[in-house]
């Protein structure tokens, strides 16, 4: 147990609370030292208009760009993140060639200013280094990504501050927002919701072909694994008094409630000591569990006739498991979902060539795990055949609604042609035996005072329809659509449309927040890219040479 006590002795409160007043004197003044870092451990992913680029500073940012917890995106293709993350990098260079990089004085301030750091007097260091180890994280990464994020947003400002809204299109949704409509709407329904498909080989091969990114499988491993219960420790430690209380100093937001008057009061110590007592023993059972765990395993690398976690798993009359493939980025089914990051973070840190990297110990919330990689698949594409039963309900659903679009669009040609030949409109559907409502009048920005069934599909799909035209099918339901048929269109008063103009104008801004998306792929395709594998741009991303030119 030497490793155990050596532990404790360098986490004392009064060693570290000294060394807690250095750092928030240093804090303030060095940051920037932090957040340079070395930029290159972990190896080169390549290099932007001639500096380095490291897997380190592109995993962080992908990382960041997926989330966390149950919002974690793990569908958006991997080569699109890694797309996404050199964008960042390159309007990371772009704002610091246009003098906007963060200062350290910038990023002090963001960090200092944030609710989550704050203590009961202002920014608190140990809360903040507490905070980020709860995420898995460090100073130094929050901190590249505090720098990263500041960048982004001056990038983004300056974007935004060149978006102009045309004269005619703030015209045209005033007048969508404000005019009064009387229109009929006829109900199409989707008889394809359910057909059966008579889908061929080559209808499938089609498919994949058009899809094969959303295919695509990233790295895999398997481990086998022990878990050890951090409760097999909990009688090898004890908590000090004046550890807790240190404790409830340091959280007193966690130990709050309402009176009666309604007002907050913070809930006396001795009310909460039995279980802050249980939170930090199960915290020192813990790191007691992650040392002699880490001891019994590493005392034994030498032995190369014996499997140390086989020896392990023994001694502690514990199963040894065996895990399924998993990805780096998968929410892991097998342990709690608590601990799925910190395993996958441990397993993909093993190295089976590397004696000091063959094992990895991971500390969850109630058990260490002890792993060894038992197998290794590179990321790549399947084969066709190899995904063929899980590709055929997403070839069906596609040709559903193919189908479903061309005959809506047929009975939109049909309705448009009766009308021409002089029908009413409710002939013209009802020749198509669609269902057709009684003339409706409305304003849309008055719409939630007299609502009607569908009623905003209606007035969406009706903003931009000349009076005697219908409207392009409005998706209502998995199973309907919508024609509307502008009957008549009369301006709204110019009194409501002057006091809504400078809304709108800003409504629109607002809503191209995809133009900085659309900037960041440019941005990335002007620099210089150095890099083995080509980045994937796809076919929707706008072209290098349009026009615009290089500063």
């Amino acid at each position: 147990m030497f490793i155990y006590h050596f532990n404790r002795m360098i986490r004392n409160k009064y060693l570290w609370g000294t060394f807690a007043i250095f750092i928030s004197v240093i804090f303030a003044v060095d940051m920037d030292s932090c957040i340079r870092g070395d930029q290159t451990v972990g190896g080169v992913s390549g290099k932007l208009n001639g500096k380095s680029v490291s897997l380190r500073e592109i995993e962080e940012i992908s990382r960041s760009l997926r989330g966390t917890g149950r919002n974690r995106d793990n569908t958006t293709p991997a080569s699109v993140i890694e797309r996404r993350a050199w964008g960042q990098v390159a309007a990371g260079q772009t704002a610091a060639k246009a003098g906007l990089a963060p200062t350290k004085i910038e990023i002090v301030d963001m960090l200092k200013g944030l609710p989550a750091f704050q203590g009961p007097n202002g920014f608190d260091i140990r809360r903040y280094n507490a905070l980020l180890r709860e995420q898995g994280m460090n100073a130094e990464m929050f901190e590249r990504d505090v720098a990263r994020r500041l960048a982004m947003m001056k990038d983004a400002a300056l974007v935004g501050s060149a978006t102009w809204v045309a004269p005619m299109e703030l015209t045209d949704e005033i007048a969508g927002l404000t005019d009064s409509f009387t229109v009929q709407v006829a109900t199409f329904s989707n008889a394809f919701l359910k057909a059966d498909m008579k889908l061929a080989e080559k209808d499938y091969q089609k498919f994949y072909e058009e899809n094969t990114n959303s295919f695509a499988l990233p790295d895999q491993m398997s481990v086998r694994y022990v878990s050890v219960p951090v409760t097999n420790y909990l009688a090898y430690v004890s908590v000090p008094e004046d550890d807790m209380r240190d404790y409830y100093d340091a959280h007193h937001d966690d130990y709050k409630r309402t009176t009666t008057n309604k007002t907050e009061e913070l809930i006396p110590f001795e009310e909460v000591k039995g279980k802050i007592k249980s939170l930090l023993e199960k915290e020192e059972a813990a790191y007691c569990a992650q040392t002699s765990v880490t001891f019994r395993i590493y005392s034994r690398l030498e032995d190369t006739n014996q499997n140390a976690l086989t020896v392990f798993a023994d001694k502690t009359k514990l199963p040894v498991k065996q895990s399924p493939l998993f990805s780096e980025r998968d929410t892991l089914s097998f342990i709690s979902r608590a601990d799925s990051k910190v395993f996958t973070d441990a397993a993909y840190e093993l190295d089976p060539e590397s004696g000091d990297s063959r094992f990895g110990i991971a500390k969850g919330t109630d058990f260490i795990y002890v792993l060894e990689q038992t197998k290794f698949v590179k990321a790549h594409v399947p084969a066709f055949k190899e995904v063929l039963e899980d590709l055929k309900p997403r070839a069906v659903a596609r040709a559903r609604s193919d189908a479903f679009e061309e005959a809506s669009k047929s009975a939109k040609k049909k309705l448009e042609k009766a009308l021409a030949d002089g029908k009413s409109f409710a002939d013209a559907a009802k020749a198509q035996s669609l269902n057709v409502s009684t003339q409706l009048t409305y304003t849309v920005n008055n719409i939630q005072k007299s609502p009607f069934p569908n009623s905003f599909s209606v007035a969406y799909g009706a903003m931009k329809v000349a009076k005697g035209k219908v409207s392009d099918p409005i998706p209502a339901s998995a199973d309907t659509a919508l024609f509307v048929y502008v009957v008549d269109r009369k301006p709204g008063e110019a009194l409501t449309a002057d006091m809504m103009r400078a809304q709108i104008r800003e409504n629109i801004a607002r809503r191209r927040g995809d133009l900085f998306d659309e900037w960041l792929t440019w941005n990335l395709k002007r620099q210089k890219i150095e890099k083995k594998q080509a980045l994937n741009f796809g076919d929707d991303v706008p072209a290098a040479d349009d026009g615009l030119e290089d500063d």
